[in-house]
């Protein structure tokens, strides 16, 4: 019999639904991730990313769809998506946060029917709990922004392509075929790279490799316009550096859990593909498990090799790969006595405990913004002004709006909404200086930065080399600092370090969008993804 990717008998019991045991083996998956997911929910601060989903969310679908149009197509749909959870259940961390436990909890019930689909529902359960407790997924699980549905939705195509190839036999399929590919192009447009996929499920489906190629190739074609359009936007990932050793040990210590845990869950990989199947109805055959090693390996060698090229790689782009670790490190365990593999899984749980405390840190992000907005909160007085160093830390603002009430953003000349960027457009130097003589007291937000830009450099001759201002007090945050000042020539305009300071009305006012002028204001620095 020829080889395959997926087996006969694996194939055949993909088909149809599940009842009794098989119900509990993917309903207890489920509770757990969702619990998980809830744990600690709202300790971790928002950040940049979460913040720019609540600034868009919080937006008309017309508005949204005018940024998408020059940035940040990619994440779109799960823009337009989050729209009605903001305006129903607010902008809270909870709130914005829960659409993506529920991803997570989907995946981890997705993957329990795989593994049972394609092995046994032992297989399957313990599969499914290893996404539930998984701190890379439980990490994207708290986070509002789409990677944990990405995820589901590739298990979902798996499950679907396993249904399309049963019906080969029996000359059906057409409907299972439009299901799938109708899944695959909704994965892309949650995210394209996910798209990578179709890779292994073209090696997976090559005894039917035409109805597949056309129903994969209606996909892609589905996703074709946002790809087209993400090209024109590649100036919103230039950020990312090309990939090195340091990611490929990001990416085995976020699969494992922890760095420590490498090796055991390579061992339970290698012992999934190399010891033969002895046990009766184990039904997971050598072509299922490489199958699975193509899922697991080849979306992030490809990523990783096309990123030494245009750098684009980062770990969450490749989090779907993540069930199939899971479905082979339940195999490997399948392989074990029953007493051995419920010791071996009851250690890696525990093992697992640190780094969810870990992701759950109150600054375990990037950086953090509740703190920034508790700091102003409590110092800031009726009539003080605000201005960012860096612009894109203004997405604090949306993050939580209440810290900011009252304070005047200095530099702002047009709203993210108004201008159709993220971040909004800011006035010229000239007309901040001018608009800084009228400051008494100033919060400055200052990110270090390898290379800022003009504007960047002139906000810090304009606050903190013109002699203008006095440092009151500096605080720290995760991400930067803010400082405030005092102004110590109120109604004068700064000088910018060169000029020296001059009064107020020896400074023609700046032309701004606002006032009907041409608008000088630079365009908004492209967000991270």
């Amino acid at each position: 019999m020829p080889r395959r990717v997926l087996s006969v008998r694996a194939i055949g019991r993909a088909a149809g639904g599940f009842r009794g045991a098989g119900a509990l083996t993917v309903t207890i998956p489920v509770a757990l991730s969702f619990a998980v997911g809830l744990w600690a929910l709202a300790r971790p601060a928002l950040w940049r990313d979460e913040a720019v989903t609540i600034g868009v969310a919080r937006r008309s679908p017309w508005d949204a769809l005018r940024l998408l149009s020059d940035i940040d197509a990619v994440h779109g749909l799960y823009y337009l998506v989050m729209h009605p959870v903001v305006a129903v259940f607010g902008a809270g961390e909870t709130a914005v946060r829960l659409p993506s436990v529920l991803g997570a909890a989907a995946a981890a019930g997705l993957t329990a029917w795989l593994g049972m689909r394609l092995a046994d529902a032992r297989t399957g359960l313990v599969a499914g709990l290893l996404v539930a407790v998984s701190p890379a997924m439980s990490r994207y699980a708290q986070e509002a922004r789409q990677y944990t549905w990405v995820t589901a939705l590739a298990v979902a195509a798996t499950l679907l392509l396993l249904r399309a190839l049963e019906r080969r036999g029996d000359g059906g399929g057409r409907r299972e075929w439009a299901a799938y590919g109708a899944v695959v192009a909704l994965m892309g447009w949650l995210h394209m790279f996910a798209l990578l996929l179709v890779l292994p499920h073209a090696v997976a489906a090559r005894r039917d490799l035409r109805r597949w190629a056309v129903a994969a190739g209606c996909a892609l074609a589905a996703v074709l316009p946002l790809a087209l359009l993400s090209v024109t936007q590649r100036a919103q990932v230039n950020w990312i550096t090309r990939p090195g050793r340091d990611d490929l040990w990001y990416l085995l210590d976020m699969l494992a859990g922890t760095h420590w845990l490498i090796l055991p869950t390579l061992a339970l990989v290698v012992v999934a593909l190399w010891r033969p199947s002895t046990r009766p109805g184990e039904g997971a055959g050598d072509d299922t498990r490489w199958g699975l090693l193509a899922w697991l390996v080849v979306p992030p060698v490809a990523l990783l090799a096309a990123s030494l090229v245009v750098p684009t790689y980062l770990f969450r782009y490749v989090l779907f790969c993540f069930p199939a670790l899971a479905l082979l490190v339940a195999l490997g365990l399948r392989r074990l006595p029953a007493w051995a593999a419920a010791a071996v899984l009851a250690v890696l749980v525990v093992a697992l405990v640190p780094a969810h405390r870990q992701v759950r840190e109150p600054d375990a992000r990037a950086d953090d913004l509740r703190t920034l907005s508790t700091i102003i909160r409590t110092g800031k007085r009726p009539g003080d002004a605000l201005l960012f160093h860096q612009q894109y830390y203004r997405r604090a603002m949306g993050a939580y709006a209440d810290a900011y009430a009252g304070l005047r953003d200095i530099a702002l000349g047009r709203t993210g909404t108004r201008s159709g960027t993220i971040d909004g457009e800011e006035v010229p130097s000239a007309e901040l200086a001018r608009r800084l003589a009228d400051v008494e007291r100033l919060w400055y937000v200052h990110r270090n930065a390898k290379a800022p830009d003009a504007p960047d450099r002139a906000k810090e001759r304009l606050v903190r080399r013109s002699g203008a201002f006095r440092k009151v007090k500096r605080w720290r945050f995760k991400g930067g600092t803010v400082t405030l000042y005092e102004n110590l020539r109120p109604g004068t305009v700064p000088g910018d370090g060169d000029g020296g300071a001059r009064s107020a009305a020896a400074v023609p006012k700046a032309l701004s969008p606002a006032g009907g002028g041409r608008s000088a204001a630079r365009p908004a620095r492209p967000a991270p993804v």
